[in-house]
């Protein structure tokens, strides 16, 4: 795509909150926010196609992904 790793989670994260009106409450870990996370096998700044290893997925503080938990 031509973007290095921290203008890929920019347009993973707080570019789409920005979007649709919703930056304070989603887009970035900061308190009060809402618990919407995805836990990443690797490190995507070592090489961007870590993006694509999907460990967790936390939304509004549960498990979704994997749905084991």
């Amino acid at each position: 795509s031509g973007m290095d790793y921290s203008q890929i989670l920019a347009a993973l994260t707080t570019t789409p909150a920005k979007r649709f009106g919703r930056e304070k409450q989603t887009g970035r870990v900061a308190e009060g926010m809402d618990a919407d996370l995805v836990l990443l096998s690797a490190d995507p700044a070592l090489d961007v196609k870590h993006f694509t290893e999907v460990k967790y997925t936390i939304h509004r503080g549960r498990f979704i992904f994997p749905d084991y938990f």
